[in-house]
């Protein structure tokens, strides 16, 4: 009995206490800015390139464009990140864009196909992490999910959400 009570009191207090130590900061990113692209998309004719640049203590401003060959669709935007934890281009991120987003699309008219090339106004949100590896720690390896809403978008050519992945890797400087 005692075994048991010494096991059950072991498995709930080391969690706890290893909750209640505090991490020391991440050391300070040395780098202003950050250029990346998505190697792996080539594969699937998916370009895109991203800039990030430092704004403040926790927050960054950047641009991407991207283009998906294969579903004629291209963007151009603006992003805003916050590092919540103080440490710009490194570490978790909550970030805003907001763009131009262009589709192809057909419509059928009296017996005929029409091929219509549309860009509207979109804004999203996105949730990603942002790793700075390598003994100069200039290698940036990001992850990231969002999602934009179109606006003026319909039902059949456009859609009115779009989801946002992100994989890039890029350089620091």
């Amino acid at each position: 009995m005692r075994q048991t009570t010494a096991a059950i009191l072991l498995v709930l207090l080391i969690p706890g206490a290893a909750l209640a130590q505090t991490a020391a900061p991440p050391p300070a990113v040395q780098f202003d800015q950050v250029l990346s692209a998505n190697p792996l998309g080539v594969v699937i004719k998916w370009f895109n390139v991203e800039y990030e640049r430092k704004l403040g203590p926790a927050t960054t401003l950047g641009a991407s464009a991207s283009h998906v060959g294969e579903l004629d669709f291209s963007n151009a935007a603006v992003l805003l990140r916050w590092y919540p934890q103080q440490s710009p281009l490194e570490g978790f991120y909550l970030g805003a864009r907001a763009g131009a987003f262009g589709f192809k699309s057909y419509t059928y008219e009296f017996r005929s196909y029409r091929e219509q090339n549309r860009v509207l106004p979109g804004a999203g949100i996105e949730l990603g992490r942002n790793w700075l590896l390598g003994p100069r720690r200039n290698v940036s390896v990001g992850t990231g999910f969002g999602l934009t809403r179109i606006a003026g978008s319909d039902a059949y050519a456009v859609p009115s959400v779009l989801p946002i992945f992100r994989l890039n890797v890029g350089i620091a400087f």
